[in-house]
């Protein structure tokens, strides 16, 4: 009969002293491993989360200070002044011109369309809105039309201001 050297591979499997604690400290790691992992996903989702929001917020900020503009260029065309307010943590400005505020050489807006300049019966609300340290603005095209009534001709994208 031979005899298994005591360091050989198949004393080692035959031997089970200190087996239990090996396997033990394999699957603790293995479970501190995942645990780590899905920490740092659910950590990180919610960052993403929270940027989201702002997002959204910030959105609907811009939408309601250009709804304000809206109304009153409906009640005066002409309307010149700068008009400010804040919904909730954020605040907006609103512009009101004759021209749309280019953002390259390109006389088209990003869906190929040309922009409603050099009309007298054309006018353009822009907001600007702020929400802490972001800021995002967007543009609405209006027409007065022969019986004086106020249309929306175009909402332009939102875009974030850096």
């Amino acid at each position: 009969m031979i005899k298994a050297h005591r360091y050989s591979p198949a004393a080692i499997a035959t031997q089970e002293k200190g087996m239990a604690l090996a396997l033990v400290i394999i699957f603790a790691g293995t479970l501190m491993v995942l645990g780590t992992a899905v920490f740092t996903y659910a950590f990180n989702e919610r960052i993403i989360a929270g940027y989201n929001s702002s997002d959204i917020r910030l959105y609907y900020i811009v939408e309601g200070g250009l709804e304000t503009g809206i109304a009153v260029i409906k009640e005066d065309f002409n309307h010149e002044d700068e008009l400010s307010g804040s919904i909730g943590e954020g605040v907006f400005s609103i512009y009101f011109t004759g021209e749309y505020e280019h953002h390259s050489d390109n006389q088209e807006d990003e869906e190929g369309e040309q922009y409603y300049e050099g009309q007298e019966s054309v006018r353009f609300v822009r907001c600007v809105g702020t929400l802490g340290e972001h800021s995002k603005v967007m543009t609405v095209a209006l027409e007065k039309d022969t019986a004086g009534e106020v249309h929306i001709l175009r909402w332009y994208k939102i875009r974030p201001i850096h």
